[in-house]
């Protein structure tokens, strides 16, 4: 999977960006076709809490759905993998909604009077 990596304030090094890209290979599994696959990280240094590590991720569908998920966490590891478990969340909810509606049609087409056998 093609991942566009952006960074505000962050030193991206490579140990990290091979980290982003294996959380986010685990994704491939829910058989979803993406689009794009857009990463933002952002440092942000607040007052009295120290470094604060924000971590957005876009993803656009090819059922021409887009899916957002932002996340900050102290610790930027901690905050791609609170971002990868949502999203997974998030991608298997859309996966479930298709089946069920594709479901949901076949139901209605096999109960069409065209479609039962008369003895």
């Amino acid at each position: 999977m093609k991942i566009q990596i952006y960074s505000q304030n962050f030193d991206l090094t490579e140990p990290f960006r091979q980290y982003l890209q294996a959380r986010f290979d685990n994704l491939d599994k829910y058989q979803v076709n993406v689009l794009d696959f857009q990463v933002k990280l952002k440092r942000d240094q607040r007052h009295n809490k120290g470094d604060v590590y924000t971590v957005e991720v876009k993803l656009n569908l090819a059922d021409k759905k887009s899916i957002f998920v932002k996340e900050e966490d102290s610790d930027a590891r901690a905050a791609v993998d609170n971002v990868q478990e949502k999203l997974a969340r998030l991608l298997v909810k859309n996966k479930d909604k298709r089946l069920s509606k594709l479901r949901r049609n076949i139901k209605k087409f096999k109960s069409l009077k065209f479609w039962k056998k008369e003895d």
